[in-house]
């Protein structure tokens, strides 16, 4: 079987694992004042300076430990939106746990609004701009879109966005973009930044968050007072040591040719949403008149497991990002492909070729 949904989770890298594994044994409570736990503390903070430091952070700035790239996204939301005087711009592509989020504090009477996207699934810059005012507090905009692999220029937003109002927050979810575009978090500018560990070969169930100026966000989670009072918790310390880890030992590919080869070799009719300015690791990719969900359960049975996009949204029977940028005979068969480097263009050879087969299959059952 071979995994072609890495958009969704990775597998974990050996290196990572065995991470996991030693720090297990060092089970001490980081809060607790003997030596073994002062040591574990010690390791803790080294960690989150290596984080600083490997995303170029400005002075001054922070990094917290968080449960996953969700409790990030709803960390910050929650903490910045709080006055109904004040507008509150969310992209239109963001991942479900920004987009959801911010979907309730607008049925609750906030200002929210969503930005239109391109065709790509980016932003559409110049409506973004045309929204900016004095009344502006926040922005959120992905920086690598999870459904579609398109890659929106935070730098630029975030300038262009400052100089227009000042007090402005910029916000980005970078979950998708960590080893796949460069990330130097003094160039973005942003206020805040998430990324998970589960989609660069860490484990599960842990996230972090850079914060420029800790005086800007609230504590979400009250409790004990760890990471510096922000996410209360006794510390995932297997958790954080794997994510460093991880990050330590992830492979920088160049996907150039393996999204080529899959493109190349299809020869059925589709119509492509990651084209332009988008990552080669993700290609949204539909067809007409077919599922999706029936396109990914065939190539399962011919050894291939491909998505259908954010399986976060997999419960909500359409694709929201896809939804005002594909047109409507080829939204429901929207697929989507992402890989790593545990796949090689032999193996997307492969499975364009098994998708041809599957598509070819699909439309004879249709037009019978």
């Amino acid at each position: 079987m071979l995994y072609f949904d890495n958009a969704s989770t990775t597998k974990i890298s050996k290196e990572s694992l065995d991470s996991y594994i030693r720090a297990s044994d060092d089970f001490f409570n980081p809060s607790s004042l003997y030596y073994p736990s002062v040591k574990v503390k010690k390791a803790i903070e080294d960690s989150r300076e290596y984080f600083l430091k490997k995303f170029n952070a400005k002075p001054k700035s922070t990094f917290i430990f968080t449960g996953s790239a969700t409790e990030s996204n709803n960390t910050v939301l929650h903490s910045v939106i709080t006055r109904k005087d004040k507008k509150y711009l969310i992209g239109g592509g963001e991942h479900s746990s920004i987009y959801e989020t911010a979907k309730k504090y607008k049925e609750s009477g906030y200002n929210i609004i969503f930005v239109p996207l391109q065709k790509n699934g980016g932003v559409d810059v110049g409506k973004l701009f045309d929204l900016i005012d004095k009344d502006v507090a926040f922005i959120s905009i992905i920086h690598v879109s999870n459904e579609t692999g398109a890659i929106n220029d935070i730098e630029h937003i975030t300038k262009q966005a400052k100089e227009i109002n000042p007090n402005i927050l910029v916000h980005s979810d970078g979950v998708q973009a960590v080893g796949k575009v460069n990330i130097d978090l003094s160039k973005l500018g942003v206020d805040f930044y998430t990324i998970s560990a589960h989609k660069i070969k860490g484990p599960k169930g842990i996230g972090g968050l850079f914060i420029s100026n800790p005086n800007k966000l609230k504590p979400f989670i009250l409790g004990g007072g760890q990471e510096m009072n922000f996410r209360s918790g006794t510390e995932n310390t297997p958790a954080i040591f794997a994510f460093k880890s991880a990050l330590e030992n992830l492979k920088k590919i160049d996907y150039t040719l393996y999204k080529k080869e899959i493109l190349d070799n299809l020869n059925t009719d589709y119509y492509l949403v990651s084209k332009d300015n988008c990552v080669d690791n993700i290609i949204s990719i539909c067809f007409k008149n077919l599922r999706g969900e029936t396109i990914e359960h065939v190539m399962e049975s011919k050894g291939y497991l491909i998505g259908t996009g954010s399986a976060c949204n997999s419960k909500a029977g359409y694709n929201r990002v896809l939804s005002d940028i594909v047109e409507k005979d080829y939204l429901s068969g929207a697929i989507r492909i992402s890989f790593d480097y545990d796949v090689s263009i032999n193996d997307c050879i492969k499975m364009a070729q098994a998708l041809n087969e599957t598509i070819n299959e699909l439309n004879k059952r249709l037009n019978k």
